[in-house]
């Protein structure tokens, strides 16, 4: 489905009939998240864009994964950033997948045509430059949105590459990393406009009305996740957000 990205200097034309769909982590809740399985799901499911999650193994490898350890997800302990890419490739998730390099997924998405996001959990600024020339050297900038967590990261990412799409969901980490705290949301204008960031990603408690009339006013686009019931999947297109994310591609249908 190509319909929705049309690229230009510094910005993406997004589809004016409706937002677009997104599966989260591939299909989260059908499969094993951040997988080639679940991502292929997918895309067969009939979804615009998919979203991943990037970290880096020890050894500088970009692999898929959502949290900073391969605990919760993988038959393996410990943290990617202190594995090597070997020992990486050795893990199996609960239905016996192998969590993919990013090298792998880029190699795949050549031949589909879904657009997709990288939420890149990288907090050097240099190592999330290198992420986007990766996905340059497959030819797929005007297919990719680069998000962070951490606006400043975004935002040197759109000082270095301003032709890139960039997304943020500014999100404050408890001491012991244990969970995310979704209150420095409410400054999400504030860091669109102080990075020039192009995305507000939105966890969907937080998008209310008002907040999405005001980000769309300031000419930037709306993503709202994790959206898991198909009344709130209504809502949110009644408000004209731009993409809709969810676990579950087929609350779409």
């Amino acid at each position: 489905m190509m319909f929705c990205f049309a690229v230009g200097a510094d910005a993406v034309e997004w589809n004016p009939d409706r937002p677009l769909y997104i599966g989260h982590r591939g299909t989260r809740g059908l499969s094993d998240e951040n997988t080639l399985e679940s991502l292929k799901l997918a895309v067969e499911l009939g979804v615009d864009m998919i979203e991943f999650d990037i970290q880096h193994t020890g050894d500088g490898v970009f692999v898929l994964m959502h949290d900073e350890t391969v605990n919760r997800t993988t038959d393996g302990k410990g943290r990617v950033d202190e594995m090597t890419l070997l020992e990486f490739r050795q893990l199996k998730t609960e239905r016996g997948y192998t969590p993919p390099t990013l090298e792998e997924v880029l190699n795949w998405l050549e031949s589909e045509e879904v657009e997709f996001i990288l939420d890149f959990k990288i907090s050097d600024p240099d190592k999330a430059g290198k992420l986007v020339d990766q996905v340059e050297s497959h030819g797929l900038l005007d297919r990719a949105i680069f998000e962070s967590p951490i606006p400043k990261v975004a935002g040197m990412v759109e000082e270095l590459r301003p032709e890139v799409t960039t997304s943020i969901y500014p999100l404050y980490f408890m001491a012991d990393r244990s969970y995310l705290v979704p209150l420095n949301m409410l400054g999400m204008r504030y860091f669109l406009k102080k990075y020039d960031i192009d995305v507000a990603s939105y966890y969907y408690p937080c998008a209310t009305p008002l907040e999405i009339m005001l980000v769309k006013k300031s000419g930037k686009e709306v993503i709202v996740w994790t959206v898991n019931s198909r009344g709130w999947i209504r809502w949110f297109e009644k408000l004209e957000v731009d993409g809709i994310m969810t676990d579950d591609p087929n609350l779409f249908k």
